[in-house]
């Protein structure tokens, strides 16, 4: 089962951005925090891992807008032997990021 995140920010809280969400958090100060992930949606740290899984959340989403911008740095893939082994979805996006339209 996926995580929830949050559609409506919680009332008297406002969101910050991902960059300053992913900062707070790495620096400890994440209580009560609602991220805006844009689009209207916003996460915060209601699940059961709590602010650990919030940030491991943030980053996998910062990761994922980077590789749809083209913006992410892929070239430490680059070079590497064929016994390395991933997950079938994360080598779907890995083969998906290499290829050129």
């Amino acid at each position: 089962m996926g995580s929830v995140m949050r559609i409506d920010p919680i009332p008297d809280t406002k969101p910050v951005s991902l960059e300053e969400g992913i900062s707070l958090l790495e620096a400890g100060q994440g209580e009560g925090l609602v991220v805006d992930l844009g689009n209207g949606r916003t996460a915060s740290a209601d699940g059961h891992r709590g602010t650990d899984g919030l940030l491991q959340r943030l980053r996998g989403h910062r990761m994922m807008l980077s590789l749809a911008t083209g913006g992410a740095d892929l070239s430490r893939f680059e070079g590497l032997n064929d016994s390395v082994i991933v997950a079938p979805l994360v080598q779907e996006i890995l083969d998906a990021t290499g290829q050129k339209d």
